[in-house]
């Protein structure tokens, strides 16, 4: 991996809820109720290491990529925002979707340069955000969840986590 860019921190509660509303709304998609996207967000503000506008990058992309898959069942892609329960330090952000998981031969090459499933795919979106991610010390990755989960495809990102400024009075 290449250098860490240190970057200033960013809400990234405020900037996720603001990046999928605008992705909706060009989509012409609703969020929440029968909408296709829903989103679950802490009620506080979470600070990451992360440039905004390559947060918007990452999450744009893999917003298309679940949406592309996904059934178009009311809630069919998830965005959740936490911070680990498990590392402390880190806040992890998550584009889940109900279409059919992906196949193990398939999720080898997800993150590699020009590797598509699309005819006209570039293969390179994925490849993106994971250059990005690595820039700001973050890590992208796919996981398959349980059957019993409706929405099995889970992309998520591994960031560090910053200490949001305290309010001044």
């Amino acid at each position: 991996p290449g250098q860490v860019h240190e970057v200033g921190a960013i809400d990234a509660t405020t900037r996720i809820a603001g990046i999928c509303a605008e992705w909706a709304q060009a989509a012409g998609i609703e969020i929440g109720g029968a909408g296709l996207l829903h989103v679950e967000l802490p009620a506080e503000a979470i600070g990451v290491l992360f440039d905004s506008e390559h947060l918007r990058r990452v999450l744009v992309n893999l917003l298309d990529n679940a949406r592309r898959h996904a059934s178009g069942q009311a809630g069919a892609v998830l965005v959740r925002l936490e911070a680990s329960a498990d590392v402390p330090g880190r806040v992890v952000f998550e584009v889940l979707s109900d279409g059919a998981p992906i196949p193990a031969d398939v999720e080898a090459y997800l993150f590699e340069p020009f590797f598509s499933t699309r005819s006209r795919g570039t293969g390179l979106g994925l490849y993106i955000c994971r250059e990005l991610c690595e820039r700001y010390g973050a890590r992208i990755d796919y996981r398959l969840l349980p059957l019993e989960e409706s929405r099995r495809n889970d992309f998520y990102v591994d960031m560090r986590r910053a200490v949001a400024q305290p309010a001044s009075t």
